[in-house]
């Protein structure tokens, strides 16, 4: 309560420490003007943007001195500085590479929130910044391909440092605590198509691997070579699907890469993967039961079950893994 009290008392340019020392405040704000270059697979993005401070003194602006903490050599451009109603305000243009953690587990459907991190030189009790939300925005323009921008705001947080930096004022190993402006940007991605072309090769060999179950394997015209001949050939065609699931899984892995765990994608490549060798182990089974004796009819009729249930045991599983996805990404 002390604090808000001493808020009040010195106005909106400046707030009080606990021992009552006013500290200064600036205003500050940002308008995102583009947006672009997302790369999960760099953990980078690109922005362009003008970032102002408002202050009670020339003295007091901390656009000139202040950390882009998460910026690849940011550009800056040329400062717009004007007086107005007595306040000082300091205009200046931004462009640079981000970096960013991207967690893209839950890929195509994953969401993210993106941050632009401002940090002032000054620790807090010599300076302090104040949000300047409702002159902050973001360009309706923009449109990244791929992605919706689905929120934007700016906001102030206290960035603890376990160091003085030298700071001979402070006691040795008391740290430092840093005001920081945090640019925050909530994203979605935006093409629908990507989940069906990645998994499209998965679902194709699921239908054939299926399919070869459910054809008739009994019939009476046919030799003991014959039929052995038919299990043979749905062991090569499984074996081909083998294939063919490690190398989409191989190109998927050079359009998404996570550091987090595996990807949905990932998880519906290696369910391919054990359905297909289940298929192939029951093959096995079937062919060593049919050499030894074993009921040709009954060999079918296990084989069209057993085609059925994994089938709808499949799109379970993979349901529930994509509706789990989507409902947290």
């Amino acid at each position: 309560m002390g604090l808000i009290a001493a808020w009040l008392l010195t106005g909106p340019a400046a707030i009080a420490t606990a021992d009552g020392k006013a500290v200064p405040r600036c205003d500050v704000g940002a308008y995102l003007s583009d947006l672009y270059d997302l790369d999960p697979a760099k953990h980078t993005f690109s922005a362009r943007l003008s970032l102002w401070s408002v202050c009670d003194g020339k003295d007091d602006d901390p656009l000139p001195t202040a950390s882009f903490t998460n910026a690849n050599d940011p550009q800056k451009g040329e400062p717009v500085l004007t007086t107005e109603k007595g306040r000082f305000r300091d205009v200046l243009p931004l462009q640079s590479v981000f970096r960013q953690d991207w967690d893209v587990r839950a890929f195509p459907f994953d969401r993210h929130r993106i941050e632009i991190l401002v940090t002032s030189v000054p620790n807090t009790d010599r300076f302090r910044f104040a949000a300047d939300s409702a002159n902050s925005a973001a360009n309706d323009d923009i449109a990244p391909p791929g992605w919706r921008m689905t929120g934007f705001r700016v906001m102030t947080v206290e960035r603890r440092y376990p160091t003085t930096f030298g700071d001979a004022t402070r006691p040795r190993g008391a740290g430092s605590t840093h005001s920081r402006l945090v640019v925050r940007i909530d994203l979605a991605r935006d093409d629908p198509t990507v989940f069906w072309k990645l998994t499209g090769p998965l679902y194709l060999m699921l239908l054939v691997g299926t399919a070869t179950f459910l054809l008739p394997s009994h019939s009476d015209e046919l030799t003991m070579a014959e039929r052995l001949d038919t299990l043979q050939s749905r062991l090569a065609l499984l074996g081909g699907g083998l294939f063919v699931v490690m190398l989409n899984m191989q190109q998927v892995n050079e359009v998404v890469t996570s550091s987090a765990g595996l990807t949905l994608i990932d998880g519906l490549h290696l369910l391919t993967l054990v359905y297909v060798l289940l298929a192939v182990l029951a093959t096995v089974l079937s062919w060593r039961w049919t050499v030894h004796g074993g009921d040709p009819a009954k060999v079918e009729r296990l084989h069209h079950r057993g085609a059925l249930f994994g089938l709808v045991g499949y799109a379970l599983v993979a349901g529930a893994m994509v509706g789990c996805a989507a409902a947290v990404g």
